[in-house]
């Protein structure tokens, strides 16, 4: 009887094992902070930071009507910081531009050079800040959306 116990314990204790090795590995998610205007970021960018990045996509609007541009917050994340500028015709998202995103280190800079193109072609076609993030780029794209957010808040004021 002995046996038949430890023959079945011993795989419980060997899952229990594992539960606890990856619950060890966890890692707590750093937080994506947004800096008031004119406030410094936090996120301090050293030589080896990516240069700003400035691109633009746009369209002609369907409906003519005045044009309002604004620029959104600057959203930092633990590796970038993030603005986008966006242009409303006639109430309509037309252009949209990111004006800065700078972030520390190769695999941020790749992670920000694959994403930002879609993030911008996205925001443009949706027309609003409602979209999908880019796989594999989470805080870039939740930044975007962010400062995306904000530009259109403003520029609707």
């Amino acid at each position: 009887m002995g046996r038949s116990v430890v023959r079945r314990a011993l795989p419980a204790v060997a899952a229990m094992a594992a539960v606890i090795a990856l619950l060890a590995d966890v890692r707590e998610r750093p937080r994506v902070a947004a800096v008031p205007d004119g406030a410094p970021p936090p996120l301090r960018l050293t030589e080896t930071a990516t240069p700003a990045v400035r691109r633009v996509s746009s369209r002609r609007p369907r409906v003519p009507g005045p044009t309002r541009t604004a620029t959104g917050q600057t959203v930092t994340t633990p590796f970038s910081v993030i603005s986008v500028r966006v242009t409303l015709t006639g109430g309509e998202l037309t252009r949209v531009e990111t004006v800065d995103l700078a972030g520390t280190g190769a695999r941020t800079q790749a992670i920000n050079a694959h994403a930002e193109p879609i993030l911008r072609e996205e925001a443009l076609r949706a027309g609003s800040a409602k979209i999908h993030a880019v796989s594999g780029a989470t805080y870039t794209s939740e930044s975007y959306r962010e400062s995306l957010a904000s530009a259109i808040e403003r520029a609707r004021r």
